[in-house]
């Protein structure tokens, strides 16, 4: 909020970082919402716990890209609005927490409760905050 500029910018800047921000939630949050499939399907029994780690490894990349570009795009798109931006910093906070509880879900045979009820506090919260994020976002545009 503190980096985002305080006049609104050029229609040409702000088309380019429109669509650089929707390319960001496509890459961005696409990745979160392929993990958190893969979760689900291994709560569900469909899918062993494997699955879901190597798909959370392989998709680490591409949503912390994804994340970095909507940070980035956002300056030149006007200052955020204070609950955008709080649902935001929700996701990058949940993010790191998600990626530290990742080695904690590796290597076990049998995970124990409280893991697996923090592993899906941490889904339900970053799908909270990102729909919350994409909603904000969209009404933003609107008005």
């Amino acid at each position: 909020m503190l980096a985002a500029p305080r006049s609104a910018p050029s229609e040409l800047v702000h088309g380019i970082a429109l669509f650089g921000h929707l390319v960001s939630v496509v890459v961005g949050f696409g990745a979160v919402l392929l993990v958190d499939w893969f979760g689900l399907l291994w709560l569900t029994g469909r899918r062993p716990l494997a699955d879901v780690l190597r798909t959370a490894r392989g998709a680490h990349v591409p949503t912390w890209l994804g994340f970095a570009g909507l940070l980035t795009t956002g300056l030149f798109l006007g200052p955020p609005a204070v609950p955008k931006a709080v649902a935001v910093l929700v996701v990058g906070i949940n993010g790191v927490y998600a990626a530290r509880l990742l080695p904690e879900l590796s290597g076990r045979p049998d995970l124990p409760v409280r893991l697996v009820v923090r592993a899906v506090a941490a889904t339900a919260i970053s799908q909270l905050a990102w729909w919350t994020a994409v909603v904000l976002g969209f009404l933003n545009t609107r008005s």
